[in-house]
């Protein structure tokens, strides 16, 4: 069995300051209680996925006591996705099948969301095409924010750290899924994301192809190390943590609509200068991995 530590969290260069000193602790904690119990990791899953829906429900409601309830729900929803995970390592039982359903909760959790908000925003005298305009937007950033701060981070852990993260690309799911309506389900969800990804990150995608192909030495782990260190906090301000602040300001400010804005808004802006400068590292590092390719040994 790994080390506790390793177990606790995906790794500290790509852990939010958050996640490192609150989510992951109390999320093993729950972990450890449960691992004994025949409590399955999709089960604390559902679990997350149902208080998220009745915290997302809350914000329907102009009243901020309710929305600062609402916010506190969507954090232990949040331990709970924490500690699912964390269960699933601990055992040894991690699929691919836990990471969809683990992704769909999320989807779920937020669509619900973007659904009471628009609800409140109509309610609250919006004129409603507005108000569907701006939550559709915002909904449809958030899906893309949230699958690019996903591989950026697996991505640094595959090849900055090597043989860590859940890193799959649209060839490693070619072949059709067996096993019950919901796990085939699971399944071509999580094929429809990582297809996004790739989408948004061709030329990484590309290099990630190439590094499949060779031995990789540590000198070119520590070059992209190097590289994209610099990029990793950008992911923080994508990241569902500064959600929730973004949430909880707005909603107790009075001003919901201000959450939607900033998704939409400077939230979108960042992904392109986070895409933008991810995108150009892996055509350096690529043409660095071309130029040394005799160096490097083929994978047998």
């Amino acid at each position: 069995m790994k080390p506790q530590n390793d177990l606790s969290h995906k790794g500290q260069a790509v852990e939010e300051w958050a996640d490192l000193r609150f989510f992951r602790p109390i999320g093993i904690r729950i972990a450890r209680a449960l691992y004994p119990t025949g409590i399955s990791p999709d089960q604390v899953t559902l679990w997350s996925i149902l208080i998220g829906l009745v915290a997302g429900h809350l914000f329907a409601y102009r009243d901020r006591w309710t929305d600062l309830i609402g916010v506190v729900l969507f954090i232990v929803s949040d331990v709970f996705d924490s500690a699912d995970g964390q269960l699933a390592r601990l055992r040894g039982t991690s699929t691919r099948f836990g990471r969809a359903l683990d992704g769909i909760g999320d989807n779920v959790r937020f669509i619900n969301l973007y659904f009471h908000l628009l609800y409140r925003l109509i309610h609250g005298g919006w004129w409603w095409p507005g108000a569907v305009l701006l939550v559709a937007f915002a909904g449809l950033a958030h899906t893309f924010q949230s699958a690019a701060v996903d591989f950026v981070r697996n991505a640094f852990l595959r090849i900055g750290v090597g043989d860590r993260g859940e890193l799959d690309l649209p060839e490693d799911l070619e072949r059709p899924a067996a096993g019950t309506l919901l796990e085939r389900f699971g399944a071509r969800v999580y094929r429809d994301y990582v297809v996004r990804q790739s989408q948004l990150f061709p030329r990484t995608v590309r290099l990630i192809r190439q590094l499949r192909q060779v031995r990789v030495p540590e000198g070119f782990r520590a070059e992209y190390s190097e590289r994209q260190q610099l990029l990793l906090p950008l992911c923080s301000w994508l990241g569902q943590n500064i959600r929730f602040v973004l949430l909880g300001v707005a909603g107790l400010s009075g001003h919901i609509a201000a959450y939607l804005w900033t998704v939409a808004g400077p939230m979108s802006l960042l992904l392109v200068v986070l895409v933008l400068l991810h995108e150009w590292n892996a055509t350096a590092l690529g043409e660095l991995l071309d130029s040394q390719r005799d160096a490097y040994a083929p994978v047998s």
